[in-house]
């Protein structure tokens, strides 16, 4: 994971990718686990991508 994870920028992001893949709930969008990699994973699990492939996604919104 290269990019710096910033909490304080997750709400802008969040709604992007809302906004981008409407099958993600806000449930799913809420920070609640342990590390950025499993929180990642779980995203990448319900769109059928890559944990790499979502955060470079991430990192161009």
């Amino acid at each position: 994971m290269k990019a710096e994870f910033d909490l304080k920028n997750w709400d802008n992001i969040a709604v992007k990718l809302k906004g981008k893949y409407p099958q993600l709930t806000d449930a799913d969008l809420i920070w609640r686990h342990e590390t950025k990699a499993d929180f990642y994973m779980i995203m990448a699990v319900k769109l059928g991508i890559s944990m790499n492939e979502l955060e470079q996604i991430i990192e161009h919104l």
